[in-house]
């Protein structure tokens, strides 16, 4: 992504303010994040997984974003294996004071937008036609060649017209993890197909303040050790800004294309 361009003069005796010419950054597509808080114990959690699915199909896969996150009391049980739960996903699941599940996040949203899966497409809909994406991003991420290490450089470039406040937010995503599901039929499936799910949070689980002003770049980098159960072909970079008022704009960006 291009956001902004500097057209450097040929010609060594021309000022340094001449050589710079600044282009308007283009409007970036707005895309809209959903938590979806989630469990391996929780029956009709696959349920909503299917809505996330159809959202998807719908909009597409860069303009609605999902990241499943294992938490809650579902997540867990005493004595039994739960490789899918993460400690910074219950710090999110309690933070919201969430109970029932499956339940869900658009952009962050509380009053009316409310959390049933049946409700996400009206919050998706509701969040392409009424906001603009405030911010773009430019998310590289690098791993060595032990592949035990990464390493994220995320440029947020500021596209209002005003300047932009928030947190600057960055998770590492899992697709295609084969482990069990409870269904909603009653029965367990030993081989379900999780997706989109949070490992970790690159950075602090709730942030880093960030202030973009209109067509300003900030760069900033962050590195994660990587555990050897991740798949880095099946992982991506899930990066987001938001605020009290919600989320600014989100992409997901593949470990390795």
């Amino acid at each position: 992504m291009t956001g902004i361009a500097l057209l450097l003069a040929a010609c060594d005796e021309v000022g340094v303010n001449d050589r710079l010419t600044y282009v308007e950054p283009p409007e970036v597509g707005r895309a809209v994040l959903i938590e979806d808080y989630t469990g391996q114990y929780c029956v009709n959690c696959p349920r909503a997984t299917q809505e996330i699915e159809r959202l998807v199909e719908e909009y597409g896969d860069s303009v609605v974003i999902a990241v499943a996150i294992h938490s809650g009391p579902f997540s867990k049980q005493k004595g039994t294996p739960s490789p899918l739960y993460t400690e910074v996903g219950d710090q999110y699941f309690t933070r919201w004071n969430l109970s029932a599940q499956p339940v869900g996040l658009i952009d962050r949203l509380f009053g009316p937008m409310p959390f049933s899966y049946t409700d996400w497409g009206a919050g998706v809909n509701y969040e392409l036609t009424n906001s603009k994406a405030s911010v773009a991003f430019v998310t590289t991420p690098k791993l060595n060649d032990g592949r035990d290490k990464l390493s994220v450089e995320v440029q947020t470039i500021g596209m209002d017209s005003v300047q932009v406040a928030g947190k600057l937010q960055v998770w590492l995503v899992e697709d295609s993890i084969d482990d069990f599901q409870y269904m909603p039929d009653g029965t367990i499936n030993e081989h379900y197909n999780h997706m989109h799910v949070l490992r970790a949070s690159i950075n602090d689980p709730w942030g880093d303040a960030m202030t973009v002003e209109h067509g300003q770049v900030v760069t900033r980098t962050y590195d994660l050790a990587m555990d050897p159960a991740w798949v880095p072909e099946n992982c991506a970079i899930v990066t987001f800004l938001y605020d009290d008022d919600g989320v600014k704009q989100v992409t997901k960006t593949k470990l390795i294309n």
